[in-house]
């Protein structure tokens, strides 16, 4: 058997529709053109290794986090504003 390689933004993308998307690894390999198997390797690496997409997923994560801070904070100051006013 001959070993393939596949480009990284190739991996992302299957490992990117079974977690995000919730496809499973069937439906995603055949939705890219790969075996069942390969995205299933990917996926489960991904899930016990560390690797970029998990850290974007953490840096996402930690966004929608700030966010939420954000826009608490702004609300807390435009009442302040509205009282001193």
């Amino acid at each position: 058997m001959r070993v393939r390689f596949y480009p990284d933004e190739l991996r992302d993308e299957a490992i990117r529709l079974v977690v995000e998307h919730r496809l499973t690894t069937s439906e995603a390999a055949s939705k890219l053109g790969l075996r069942t198997e390969v995205v299933r390797v990917w996926v489960h690496r991904s899930r016990y290794r560390k690797t970029p997409l998990n850290d974007i997923e953490q840096l996402r994560a930690c966004v929608k986090r700030l966010a939420m801070e954000r826009d608490a904070f702004a609300g807390i100051a435009a009442d302040f504003l509205d009282k001193t006013i």
